[in-house]
């Protein structure tokens, strides 16, 4: 009967260290991304997984309740009109700017610092040749939405 118990304790023990780390996964972000920073004027997310665009990542983490935002569909792929519940200020020249640290990928340029750079922690990431919905989620790389000015 001790023996039982124990095994029992150990049992319920593993079903709750699985549960914590599950929990603990979703808290920060998805299978897919983890979002480092999420603030009115600043979201990163980091890549845990080669799949999709920056707009499925955002998707995942908006249908989690993680973040916000609101945009179209335009002939050059979907534009972001708010992220957080900020609205970018046109009298300011306010716009929602995209910087990543993936650079090339298969053979794509995907970003490049003469258009723009953006410091996070320590990283240097550059401006997106492409919007979120033509950027490839790429594992271990950041992506970057920031409210910046022309």
């Amino acid at each position: 009967m001790k023996n039982a118990l124990k095994l029992a304790a150990l049992f319920a023990a593993a079903i709750a260290a699985f549960a914590g780390s599950i929990f603990s996964a979703c808290a920060n972000g998805n299978a897919d991304a983890t979002l480092l920073e999420n603030s009115e004027t600043l979201v990163v997310i980091k890549a845990n997984t080669t799949s999709g665009s920056m707009q499925d990542a955002m998707t995942k983490l908006k249908e989690a309740g993680q973040i916000s935002y609101e945009g179209s569909e335009s002939e050059y792929g979907f534009y972001i009109t708010s992220v957080n519940g900020y609205t970018p200020d046109a009298s300011k020249n306010e716009f929602w700017a995209v910087y990543t640290t993936l650079g090339e990928y298969e053979g794509v340029t995907y970003s490049s610092a003469e258009y723009g750079a953006y410091e996070y922690k320590g990283t240097s990431c550059a401006s997106a040749l492409y919007g979120i919905s033509g950027l490839p989620i790429v594992e271990g790389y950041l992506y970057i939405l920031t409210i910046s000015t022309y």
